[in-house]
Parts: structure tokens; C-alpha cells; sequence
């Protein structure tokens, strides 16, 4: 059955324009209480009345019975306004001496936990979560091992396991959690910066909370993992990752032998595999560099052999033994250098304090007085006394020793070599080599390792391999 439609009114002229345009400004800005529209005083607020009276409008505030279209209310807004910041900076200043009373007594001072912590409600302090404690134990394990934060991400959330917040897993949730300091056991602290106005602005930097009067860390109560492990964690992350625009980004781990190891023979920059050849990464980019490249296969080779054969035929007396066998302590053991780089930082931190104090005192002039000299020598004091105690500890801590007699055995040398992947084969280079310089070959010459790479063998007191950079691939 067929249908058909017809338009009605078609020819209808449009309706008349309204007499007046329509206001769509409001009118009036209600409030509930005036210390809800601000609570800084009546230089926020009458700048707010100023622009609330520039478009006719007017302000009414419910509780305090007041509407700007009465003279008289503008000078009671102004009294209440000023009545409200005080009563703002004695709330903050109440809350500030509560905060600084949970701290030094070790006490959670609000907030939702890291994961795999509870706050214990009597004693106020953190305690394992029976439910997700193990999850965060397996988080701490797969960072220490070395795992990058997308893989430990993807792994939780590929067995169900769902975040503090409820949600998915990402690498910064990760990194946000291992960073806490409250996962390790101490008492956090938000770094913030006073603003002009008298207020903070707090940034997404947490540290460890230090007692004023000792200068040490509190501890909150049980954490996930110990404060080494969360110092070797945070030094992993760190060379992991690099600093753009403020933010700290993550290096993609590379898959080929001397990635992070050759180095360009002409301006020094590294070398990454694309393709079938390790090439300059300046000339890729149009740096300036004429460019060099090797291929990946010959270049490997002839630094695996020269690696295989150097190391079990080293004399006992031979300088890179004691390198290679600092380094391998250092990796076999790193919590305990872990707490070794944390004292020497905090060690250096607090000279720096000391010297700063000292410039305050004795260049800018900042201690006159009897008072001040005294507040000054108090300070100082107990910097010194602070110094002079980390420097105490850093010679109590135990010297770790290692083995290194498998790798000065030729056959159990190339028998881990040869089970080893990418990666450990790469840490194992790093061991005992700091760099490959590659020269530019000649053309239509074949490859001749001796010819073309230097090898920079490890010595004391060089930085070793540097994090593995972008891997390229064509």
C-alpha cells in the first residue's frame, strides 16, 4: 500500500521578532554564606562585587541576610569578608600544628593509603593489607628486577588485579606508587610553594617528611618494601627515563647487542640499530655529523670475541679485575649500595644546607642580633652533628664481596654468555666495557674489527654504561 505525505502551512511567514532582546546575563549571584564566595579578605572580594556591579548584577548572600542592591550591605560584606580570611588562617594554622603533631609521632595524617597498605584506626599507623599486600610484594619484585613500568601495568591488569582507585593499571599509577615514600614505610610530605598572596600551591613532588628537630625520616609503619629497595628502585627509574619539558619520559629498551654501548667515532653520539646496521644518531637526525655505520653482525662478533677472550686471560693484578668485580658487587647486592648512594646524597644535601646557612649568615647578613647568632648557631650545629652522623654510618655499612671466578673461566663464561638474551648479555658487557668507538670504513674494504672499533675498557671511577637508548628499526 503506497503513502503519501503532504507539507501543511508550508507558506506560514515566520513568527514576529520579540519587542525587547532577550537578557541572558544573570542577574543575581546568590550564595549561601559569603565566606563560600572567598576567604581572602575583601581584596578578593571587592573585586568581585566591582565585577558583579559592572553588569548590573547584584550579589545576595542567604545565611548572613545581605543584597548589594542595599548601600549599607557593602560595608558588612567587607567587615565578614576580612571576618572570614581570619578565620581561614586560624583554620590552617590549626590544621598546619595537627599535621606537624601526626608527623613527628609517626601517625597517617589523612588520606587514602598507597596499595597494599591499610591504616590501622587505633594506632593510626599503616599496616599490610591481607588482600592486596601480596599484589604490591609482586609490583616491588617485577620493578627490582628490572621489568619497565608498561610490562608491570599490563600484567595486573591482564589477571584482573584493579588499582587503589578501583580502575586499570598504567605505567604512571606504577611509578606513583613505587615512588611513594609511605610504600617504603616513612611519612610522606607534598612539596609546595608560597604564593604571593599567602597561599600554597602544592606541586605532585612527594618526599620524605624530616623531623625539624632531628633531621631524620619518620616512619609512617609498615611498608611494602624496605627504604634501600625504594632508593635502588628510584635510582632505576632514573636512568630509565629523561627529563622533557619538566616531566621525566621512559627510554624504549633496546633490543640489540651495543645498544647504549657503540658510540659514533666522529662526534661521539650513540649508535642504534636500523636495520641491518648500527648508525649514528646525529646523522639520522641531521645533527651535523657526516655519519657513521656498521653492521650489526660484524660489529657483535668482534666485540663478543674480544669480550670472551679478555676476560680469562686478566692477571690478578690487572686494574679492570677490580672494576669488573666493583660493578658485579654492585649489581649482586644493590640494595646495600642503594643505601650507600642515599647516605652520600643526603650527605651532600645537608653541606649544601650548611653552606647556604653559612652564606646567609656570613655574606648576605641575614643573623644580627644575639638572638639571631644564637638561632644561627643552633642550626648549624645540628647540621654538623647531622653530617658528621651519616658520615658515621656510611663507614659502619658492610663491604659486600663476590665471586668473580666464573668469569675468568673461559668455558662457564661462554656457557652463560650463550644462555643469556639481549639484555644480560649487554649487562654483562657492561661489566668490564664502557663504550665502543666505530670509525668509518672504508669502501669496498671488508670489515676489519681492529680497523674500525676502539673497545674503552671499564676503569675506576667511569660511569659505565649508560641506560640502553631508542631502539630504530626500519
Amino acid at each position: 500500500m503506497g503513502l503519501r505525505l503532504r507539507r501543511h502551512d508550508a507558506d506560514r511567514p515566520p513568527p514576529p521578532p520579540p519587542e525587547r532582546p532577550l537578557r541572558l546575563e544573570p542577574s543575581v549571584l546568590i550564595v549561601w554564606k559569603l565566606d563560600r564566595l572567598s576567604r581572602k579578605g575583601i581584596g578578593e572580594v571587592g573585586k568581585a562585587l566591582d565585577d558583579i556591579g559592572r553588569v548590573g548584577g547584584r550579589l545576595v548572600s542567604v545565611m548572613d541576610g545581605l543584597d548589594t542592591k542595599n548601600d549599607s550591605a557593602r560595608v558588612t560584606i567587607a567587615m565578614l569578608a576580612e571576618l572570614a580570611r581570619n578565620e581561614s588562617r586560624n583554620l590552617g594554622m590549626r590544621v598546619g600544628n595537627a599535621k606537624r603533631y601526626l608527623r613527628q609521632r609517626g601517625q597517617w595524617i589523612g588520606g587514602q593509603p598507597p596499595y597494599g597498605l591499610l591504616v590501622d584506626p587505633e594506632a593510626k599507623k599503616l599496616v599490610h593489607d591481607p588482600e592486596t599486600a601480596v599484589c604490591a610484594r609482586l609490583i616491588a619484585d617485577e620493578a627490582l628486577s628490572g621489568k619497565a613500568l608498561v610490562h608491570i601495568a599490563r600484567l595486573l591488569n591482564e589477571h584482573g588485579v584493579e588499582s587503589a582507585r578501583g580502575g586499570e593499571w598504567n605505567s604512571s599509577s606504577v611509578m606513583q606508587l613505587l615512588r611513594s615514600p609511605a610504600f617504603a614505610g616513612l611519612m610522606p610530605q607534598t612539596e609546595y610553594e608560597e604564593q604571593p598572596d599567602g597561599t600554597r600551591k602544592y606541586m605532585n613532588r612527594v618526599s620524605p617528611y624530616r623531623d625539624p628537630e632531628t633531621l631524620e625520616t619518620v616512619s609512617i609503619g609498615e611498608g611494602i618494601i624496605t627504604v634501600g629497595e625504594r632508593e635502588l628502585i628510584l635510582r632505576q627509574l632514573e636512568a630509565r627515563t629523561f627529563l622533557l619539558a619538566g616531566k621525566r619520559h621512559g627510554h624504549k629498551q633496546g633490543k640489540s647487542l651495543l645498544t647504549g654501548i657503540a658510540r659514533c667515532g666522529l662526534c661521539g653520539a650513540r649508535m642504534s640499530k636500523a636495520g641491518t646496521s648500527y648508525q649514528c644518531s646525529n646523522h639520522r637526525m641531521g645533527r651535523g655529523c657526516s655519519g657513521v655505520s656498521a653492521r650489526v653482525e660484524s660489529i657483535d662478533d668482534y666485540v663478543t670475541r674480544a669480550f670472551l677472550s679478555r676476560l680469562p686471560s686478566l692477571e690478578p693484578q690487572d686494574p679492570l679485575l677490580a672494576v669488573i668485580a666493583d660493578r658485579w658487587v654492585q649489581r649482586e647486592d644493590p640494595e646495600v649500595f642503594a643505601k650507600r648512594y642515599a647516605i652520600e646524597a643526603e650527605i651532600a644535601d645537608e653541606g649544601a644546607r650548611l653552606a647556604d646557612l653559612e652564606e646567609a649568615r656570613y655574606v648576605r647578613g641575614e643573623f644580627t642580633g644575639a638572638d639571631a647568632i644564637d638561632r644561627y648557631n643552633w642550626l648549624a650545629g645540628r647540621l654538623r652533628t647531622r653530617i658528621e652522623g651519616l658520615r658515621a654510618d656510611l663507614l659502619r655499612m658492610p663491604t659486600p664481596s663476590v665471586d668473580i671466578s666464573p668469569l675468568l673461566d673461559a668455558g662457564l663464561l661462554r656457557e652463560a654468555w650463550e644462555a643469556d638474551d639481549a639484555a644480560g648479555r649487554r649487562e654483562r658487557l657492561g661489566l668490564a666495557i664502557d663504550r665502543v668507538e666505530v670509525r668509518r670504513g672504508r669502501v669496498g674494504v671488508r670489515f676489519d674489527g681492529d680497523e674500525r672499533c676502539r673497545i674503552v675498557w671499564a676503569t675506576k671511577g667511569s660511569a659505565g654504561v649508560e641506560a640502553a637508548g631508542d631502539e630504530v628499526t626500519e
